[in-house]
């Protein structure tokens, strides 16, 4: 397919800010994408001046006119109106952070959040990224690949330990989700963040895993109990999120 050359790089280099959690320089954005700074700088200022993104110092970072687009999607997905529903009924009924995601290469791509009113904090946003083999929603959406295409996924990947419980060999990692095929549900215990544990489900569509949604536990609230709990609510909201969309033939495509 022939691409519009200029639309194609202002949306590579869109992707490229958003992708970067830290903000990324100018220098890093002509090297990845192997741009000349010179037509890489005039896109940066229209996006600047429109407010597509923002600049703190030498970094540039997604702005709220990007957000705003992406505001405008989610209202017009049903799906994901549905689901953000169901999200804040869990919340309410357990009391505990709610997030759902989409896989994006190896990460975590956040695009639902419902805080608890706790004062316990987690690490991440919606429009977030995070390593998958890392966290419940992660290892919820890597179950519905096959261990080849994960091994083929993870090929010379240098597993980093993020807390000391944090996942490091692939063969771990392919015994953890052969358990989450099997048992339908994934778990994650201080492996992104100390201290907080997570459960997960992945949604399907047509029989393939096309998101995840999962609460968040601090560790001192996380008992037995509470997880039963857990698993028998996700897994009560899975059934009717599934079962909406085949109805309302409405589609997950995030």
């Amino acid at each position: 397919m022939n691409y519009h050359n200029p639309t194609f790089r202002v949306l590579k280099i869109l992707e490229l800010i958003d992708k970067s959690t830290d903000g990324i320089s100018l220098s890093e954005i002509s090297s990845t994408l192997e741009m000349p700074q010179g037509t890489i700088s005039p896109i940066l200022k229209t996006l600047l001046a429109l407010h597509y993104v923002r600049q703190t110092g030498n970094l540039y970072r997604i702005d709220f006119a990007s957000f705003e687009l992406g505001l405008s999607y989610s209202s017009e997905n049903n799906a994901l109106t549905f689901i953000r529903r169901q999200m804040r009924e869990i919340v309410s009924e357990i009391g505990e952070i709610c997030q759902m995601g989409v896989l994006r290469g190896r990460d975590v791509y956040y695009l639902l959040k419902e805080n608890a009113n706790t004062f316990i904090q987690i690490n991440s946003n919606v429009g977030m990224r995070m390593p998958a083999h890392i966290t419940g929603l992660g290892k919820a959406l890597l179950s519905g690949l096959s261990d080849d295409e994960v091994r083929r996924l993870y090929e010379d990947y240098e597993f980093i330990s993020y807390t000391p419980q944090s996942i490091t060999d692939m063969d771990v990692l392919i015994g953890q989700l052969d358990e989450v095929r099997k048992k339908g549900f994934a778990y994650e215990n201080e492996e992104s963040t100390p201290d907080i544990c997570c459960v997960a489900v992945p949604l399907e569509e047509n029989g393939r895993i096309r998101a995840a949604i999962s609460v968040t536990i601090p560790k001192f609230r996380y008992s037995e109990e509470m997880r039963k709990d857990i698993i028998k609510l996700l897994g009560q909201k899975k059934k009717l999120i599934e079962e909406n969309c085949f109805v309302q033939n409405v589609h997950m495509d995030f």
